[in-house]
């Protein structure tokens, strides 16, 4: 099989940062277009192996601190075919609570990710989240405290119910 062109590389990346988006926000996190043997280095620095148990650490974050929550994604990404069929991209990001607006919150973390063509698919072969910026304990928990002030005194909204294909007991 002939080595992808370098447009090809670039779609295909970009496409997989708006997928990932897309699966946070259904509560998949990393997992579902991770490998089998996907690696994934959590923002407080914990390792986890496997797409099972990568599935499991977000289930963890879904069903607690980033309850309802959306990536930021309009922030620039580098990408850089490092071999044929595989890809490194840089990209910075943020975790948007509920009630923030994405324009407003600079990016607070780098997400390293190595992708890996797997047949007609790429897939996350290993994934690194940083978090980045000057009190970024404190800016980030400050958001999280005016997000919940907030959400405190707006109507009830209808409850987004995060599911996996990985873990359909998760609802």
């Amino acid at each position: 099989m002939d080595s992808p062109s370098d447009l090809d590389v670039e779609e295909a990346s970009r496409a997989i940062m708006v997928r990932l988006s897309e699966a946070w926000e259904r509560g998949d996190g990393v997992a579902s277009l991770s490998s089998v043997d996907a690696q994934y280095v959590s923002a407080p620095g914990e390792r986890v192996d496997g797409r099972k148990s990568i599935a499991q650490s977000h289930q963890r974050v879904f069903d607690t601190l980033f309850k309802n929550s959306r990536l930021g994604h309009q922030y620039p990404l580098s990408i850089r075919g490092i071999a044929p069929d595989v890809v490194l991209i840089e990209a910075t990001g943020s975790v948007l609570f509920p009630g923030a607006m994405g324009r407003n919150i600079a990016p607070h973390r780098v997400r390293t990710l190595v992708l890996v063509r797997q047949g007609d698919l790429w897939r996350i072969v290993s994934f690194q989240n940083t978090p980045t910026g000057r009190f970024r304990k404190i800016n980030f928990l400050w958001r999280y405290f005016v997000s919940r002030i907030a959400a405190s005194r707006a109507p009830a909204p209808e409850v987004r119910k995060h599911t996996s294909k990985l873990n359909p007991q998760a609802r």
